[in-house]
């Protein structure tokens, strides 16, 4: 990593490490450094030195490797989880999350999600979608399963449907190598269901392109 990517790495993740609760100034008082060096580490003019990085990671309990973007979340469990199967940190998050949900005891429940702290509206969110771990395993487990992650696949990213009165109708996408198509049988699967859910997938599409723009090289 060059020092101008690591100027900015270390620039967008401190702003990202205080959004919300400090100013640039009020975040240099609670390290110990000027205001004006805040100023230009946040401009991406100045390297900070190894002091300031330790003054940092002690008083905020975060890791020097997410500052100088060797790991893709304060968290290492998570970090660990998305440099092994290539989930965005939201994802690995939520998953996490969503198992320490699914243990809490439904009569204590507002109780028990109070230890989430700042995650507390992020537990609340995802209450209701427990279920999603265990339909992980299943798609990821079952052959029945990778099939449907197929055709999930196709509808989000895209494939092409072709017919004709010699062949029955039949989807060619690509697969997890981008130089491998697959096709896959239309069955019972409509084409006019296939346009609408494929309009309803672009916006989701969008949004994955968007976290992918975000995520460091």
């Amino acid at each position: 990593m060059d020092t101008a990517t690591l100027r900015h790495t270390f620039a967008s993740r401190i702003r990202k490490l205080r959004e919300g609760k400090l100013n640039q100034g009020e975040f240099a008082d609670s390290v110990g450094i000027s205001r004006g060096a805040m100023s230009y580490y946040e401009q991406e003019a100045r390297t900070p030195d190894i002091g300031v990085l330790r003054a940092i990671c002690e008083k905020y309990k975060i890791s020097a490797d997410y500052l100088l973007g060797l790991i893709p979340d304060t968290n290492h469990a998570v970090s660990d989880v998305c440099l092994e199967t290539g989930l965005f940190p939201q994802a690995a998050r939520r998953l996490r999350l969503l198992r320490q949900i699914d243990e809490i005891d439904i009569e204590s429940v507002v109780t028990v999600l109070e230890r989430f702290d700042e995650d507390m509206e992020e537990a609340m969110r995802l209450l209701a979608f427990t279920s999603a771990t265990p339909m992980v395993n299943l798609l990821l487990m079952t052959d029945e399963g990778l099939k449907m992650m197929n055709l999930l696949s196709a509808i989000i990213f895209g494939a092409e449907l072709h017919t004709g009165s010699d062949t029955k109708p039949f989807f060619k996408f690509m697969s997890n190598h981008r130089h491998i198509q697959i096709e896959y049988p239309l069955q019972n699967i409509t084409a006019a269901l296939w346009v609408n859910v494929q309009n309803e997938a672009e916006k989701l599409k969008e949004k994955i392109d968007a976290a992918n723009s975000e995520q460091p090289v």
